[in-house]
């Protein structure tokens, strides 16, 4: 399913789903969202993200659970890609490969 009309995943979406107030770590936030789009889009593509990937729903789903990830282990040693995102990118991947 895809949704052109899906707002853009901001560090509002990523504050709200980890319920944070205050605005110290929207830099922080920000950067995760950056790196978490480009390593989904990179999982799933050869070459840049197209926007059909880009508007798809399992794509903005599996970037917010790894910039959910992110933060919430930022003082952790991590060394696995949650389970959800490795399945949202494999289901990704069978539509968008090129």
């Amino acid at each position: 399913m895809e949704d052109s009309n899906l707002p853009e995943v901001s560090v509002d979406t990523i504050k709200d789903a980890l319920r944070i107030d205050g605005n110290e770590d929207d830099t922080l936030i920000q950067g995760y969202i950056d790196v978490a789009k480009e390593y989904v889009a990179n999982a799933v593509m050869d070459g840049p993200a197209s926007e059909p990937l880009t508007s798809s729903l399992k794509y903005r789903l599996a970037v917010i659970i790894l910039v959910q990830f992110w933060y919430s282990n930022r003082a952790t040693d991590m060394k696995q890609t949650p389970y959800q995102v490795r399945s949202l990118i494999q289901q990704l991947r069978g539509k968008f490969w090129q």
